[in-house]
């Protein structure tokens, strides 16, 4: 599913990922970091500026803390 509510650009907090029931330690260690989108996939998944890890609109909780004009 592609999402249109976040653009490149946009600054987000990571609150919190799926991590697998507590056994993806990467996961786990998002949580708090704040980055801007540099990517978005054929998915829709949000792949931020320093990070491997892709956020996940539908799956993992996260705030656009600076969202880019339009």
């Amino acid at each position: 599913m592609r999402t249109t509510n976040y653009k490149i650009g946009d600054t987000i907090k990571v609150i919190r990922m799926d991590d697998a029931n507590g056994t993806d330690v990467s996961a786990q260690r998002m949580a708090g970091v704040v980055s801007t989108i540099e990517y978005i996939d054929g998915m829709g998944q949000l792949h931020l500026k320093g990070y491997t890890l892709a956020v996940i609109p539908e799956v993992d909780e996260f705030e656009v803390v600076n969202p880019t004009e339009a």
